[in-house]
């Protein structure tokens, strides 16, 4: 095996499904900043949660929303419901896994609150819960999906946003999410606190 020819393919691959997503995505990344800049100058909050590896990507989100990506600034308000361990262990083993996400939803979210969820697999029961009871909650949602994530995509309504990376591989779609990340920080940071490049 030629590891250099495999280094090559590996970023190369990465570069071209960025270059993809780039094409489709902004108007989508940009209503997302929108609408959680909204939320949190109406006093509201972003709640986190992720599947599989998505939820080590919400984590990662809510991380940058608390503390800062490159600028000195005020935290903001998120919580990661994907990392609580406790919580996540207690209420599957009182009620069901299903309710992991959507028992904490009922109990923190308010209406005007934003459900941040990161999901690349669609028959995920506690990913629909939750978005179910986020809906009960009058809650936006802003979900960052894949082709893989169907009912996700079906359970959106026209107040929600859907970022979906239309790419196969898991690591393609996940790069493209970091990615989406990143620019929804830089752009909430540009609009609360008037950063410029």
């Amino acid at each position: 095996m030629d590891f250099q020819e495999a280094i090559y393919t590996q970023f190369a691959q990465s570069f071209e499904a960025q270059q993809q997503a780039l094409e489709s995505l902004p108007p989508y990344i940009e209503h997302a900043a929108r609408v959680i800049f909204s939320s949190i100058t109406s006093g509201g909050k972003v709640i986190c949660i992720g599947n599989s590896t998505g939820s080590h990507l919400s984590q990662y989100f809510s991380t940058l929303m608390l503390d800062r990506m490159d600028r000195e600034r005020p935290g903001l308000p998120a919580i990661n419901l994907s990392g609580d361990g406790s919580s996540l262990l207690s209420i599957t083993h009182n009620d069901s896994y299903h309710d992991v996400f959507s028992k904490q939803i009922t109990a923190l979210g308010n209406p005007g609150d934003i459900l941040f969820v990161i999901a690349n697999r669609g028959n995920t029961s506690p990913i629909i819960q939750a978005i179910q009871a986020a809906h009960e909650r009058k809650m936006s949602i802003v979900a960052l999906t894949s082709p893989e994530a169907k009912n996700v995509s079906s359970l959106t309504s026209q107040d929600d946003t859907e970022i979906k990376i239309n790419l196969l591989g898991t690591a393609r779609v996940h790069e493209c999410q970091l990615t989406v990340i990143h620019t929804l920080i830089d752009l909430l940071e540009r609009q609360l606190f008037g950063y410029e490049d």
